[in-house]
C-alpha cells in the first residue's frame, strides 16, 4: 500500500510554455510555440536527459530508463550542447510515471507487468529523489516491490567530460516467491562525453548484496517537429556475489512534447543476456526478452 500511495502522488505536474530547441531553422519554426530561447548546456544522456534549468544536469543511460532511478525523462529534452553549470540556486522538480509490460533491471527481469514512477528535486549540481516499482497482475506473489531513494552530484571534469557520483538505497518491503533480495545500499560513479550520441560509462557497487555492475550506454535523438524519435543502446556486466553475466539492451521510443514541461512517450525494448536472467512463466529460464512501455513526464 505504501508503494501504491507513492505512485499515486505522481499525478501532480506543472506545465509551462517555453524552451528553445537547437536545431535547424525549419525545426525551430515548427517548435516555435513549444520552446523559447535559453542558454545552451551540455548534459549526460541516459542516466538520462533532464529538463532542469538553469543547469542541464547530466544523466547517463541507466538513469533514463523507466525501471531505474531516476528514470527521469520521456527523453523530451534534446538539447545536448554545453556543460554543467554550478550557478543558479532555483529548486527544480520533475515527475515521471510509467507502465511497462516487463520490468528489466540491468539485464535481469524482476517482474512482468508493472507501474513505476518517482519524483526528483535538484538545485545546481545536486539532485535527489525517490523511485518506486510496483508489479501488477501478480497473483502468486512472485515479485518484490522496490523503492529507490537516491542522491547525487554532477560536475565538469573538463570542457567535454562530465562526471556524476551518488548513492542509492534500495528498500524492498516484501519478499516474493521468485525474488527475496534484502534492503541494500549502492554507490555509483560515471562519466559522460555528451554530444550527439551521449556516450556514458558507469560503475555501481552494492555493499549489502556484494554486487558490482559496469554499464556503457549511448543514445541518438531525431527531432521531428514536436516529436522525438529516440534510439538507445546499453552494454553491461554484472557480478552478483559470484553470479556473473553480460547483457545488452536496445530501445526505441517515440516521444511527443506538448511543451517544455510535459511529454508522453511509447517505446519498444529488447534485451539479451549471457545467462538465463529472463522470465518464462514463473521461472528464470530465458536469455532474451522483448517488451514495451508508456511514459508520462512533467517538470517545473
Amino acid at each position: 500500500m505504501k508503494t501504491s500511495a507513492l505512485i499515486i502522488i505522481l499525478g501532480a505536474s506543472l506545465a509551462l510554455p517555453g524552451f528553445a530547441f537547437a536545431a535547424d531553422n525549419i525545426l525551430q519554426q515548427l517548435r516555435s510555440d513549444v520552446y523559447e530561447p535559453t542558454a545552451s548546456y551540455d548534459r549526460m544522456a541516459l542516466v538520462q536527459n533532464s529538463q532542469i534549468e538553469p543547469m542541464q544536469r547530466s544523466k547517463s543511460t541507466w538513469m533514463v530508463s523507466d525501471d531505474k532511478p531516476s528514470g527521469f525523462s520521456a527523453k523530451a529534452q534534446t538539447n545536448n550542447s554545453g556543460n554543467y553549470s554550478s550557478y543558479g540556486s532555483d529548486i527544480n522538480l520533475e515527475a515521471v510515471i510509467t507502465w511497462n509490460s516487463e520490468n528489466v533491471f540491468r539485464g535481469l527481469q524482476e517482474s512482468k507487468q508493472n507501474i513505476a514512477g518517482g519524483i526528483e528535486i535538484s538545485s545546481a549540481n545536486l539532485y535527489g529523489g525517490i523511485w518506486a516499482v510496483k508489479p501488477v497482475a501478480d497473483r502468486f506473489g512472485a515479485y518484490q516491490d522496490r523503492i529507490d531513494i537516491y542522491a547525487g552530484y554532477g560536475f565538469d571534469l573538463n570542457d567535454t567530460i562530465q562526471a556524476d557520483i551518488g548513492v542509492t538505497g534500495y528498500i524492498r518491503p516484501d519478499n516474493g516467491l521468485l525474488f527475496a533480495y534484502d534492503d541494500s545500499v549502492e554507490a555509483y560513479a560515471g562519466i559522460s562525453l555528451g554530444g550527439e550520441y551521449n556516450p556514458a560509462l558507469y560503475a555501481f557497487y552494492d555493499f549489502v548484496l556484494e554486487r558490482f555492475v559496469f554499464e556503457a550506454s549511448a543514445e541518438y535523438i531525431i527531432p521531428i517537429a514536436r516529436t522525438d524519435l529516440v534510439f538507445g543502446g546499453t552494454l553491461g556486466y554484472s557480478n552478483d556475489n559470484g553470479f556473473d553475466f553480460g547483457y545488452a539492451q536496445a530501445d526505441v521510443e517515440i516521444v511527443h512534447n506538448f511543451n517544455r514541461n510535459l511529454s508522453i512517450g511509447i517505446g519498444g525494448h529488447f534485451a539479451a543476456s549471457t545467462e538465463t536472467t529472463f522470465l518464462q512463466g514463473l521461472a528464470l529460464s530465458g536469455k532474451n526478452s522483448t517488451w514495451f512501455g508508456l511514459r508520462l513526464r512533467a517538470s517545473q
